[in-house]
C-alpha cells in the first residue's frame, strides 16, 4: 500500500517494518510455547513420580512405585493413590474406591 501511494523510494518502508514485526511477534510466542511446553514436562515428571515408603529385607525405604519387587510390603498413608496390585496385610478402617 505505501509504494502505490507514496512511490517506491518511500513506501516500501511501511511493507518492511509490518513484515518484521510480523516475524518478531511470530518468533517470540514461539519461544515462549516453547518454554512453557518444556517446563510443562518437568511438572508432568515429578507429578509422574510416586515415592512410597516399602519394607524390603526388614529395611523402610522410601522409593518410587515403578521399583518394587515382588514380597515388598507398601505403607499407604492416609490419601495415597497406589497403582498397583497387592494383598493387604493390616488396615485400620481401609476404605477402597
Amino acid at each position: 500500500m505505501g509504494v502505490a501511494s507514496h512511490g517506491l523510494a518511500e513506501g516500501w518502508l511501511e511493507g518492511v517494518s509490518i513484515i518484521l514485526a510480523v516475524v518478531i511477534i511470530t518468533v517470540v510466542t514461539a519461544g515462549n510455547n516453547y518454554m512453557k511446553e518444556q517446563q510443562f514436562r518437568k511438572l508432568s515428571e515429578v507429578a509422574a513420580r510416586k515415592d512410597v515408603n516399602v519394607t524390603r529385607n526388614g529395611q523402610v525405604l522410601n522409593m518410587s512405585v515403578y521399583e518394587l519387587l515382588v514380597g515388598d510390603i507398601v505403607q499407604i498413608e492416609t490419601g495415597e493413590i497406589i497403582s498397583v496390585d497387592g494383598i493387604v496385610v493390616k488396615a485400620n478402617r481401609l476404605t477402597l474406591d
